[in-house]
């Protein structure tokens, strides 16, 4: 993205496909691995140590924010 900063709209936009993937990843991993997997199969939420599950849900949050605001086109 950074590299088709200056150049024209349409290539600016065709280069955000990796990073959408790659938020997408992110919304996986730390949705499915932390909230589902952790919080529900392992408990995470009953344990006095660490619970991990506010961070995760607060990472998935800011992940599908950035992911609305990467969709957004400027002609």
């Amino acid at each position: 993205m950074f590299k088709n900063l200056k150049s024209s709209a349409q290539s600016f936009h065709t280069s955000k496909n990796w990073a959408v993937v790659g938020i997408i990843i992110g919304i996986v991993v730390w949705f499915l691995g932390f909230e589902v997997v952790g919080g529900e199969w392992f408990a995470m939420w009953q344990s006095k140590m660490w619970n991990g599950l506010n961070s995760a849900e607060r990472i998935v949050s800011f992940l599908v924010l950035v992911l609305i605001l990467l969709h957004l086109k400027e002609e």
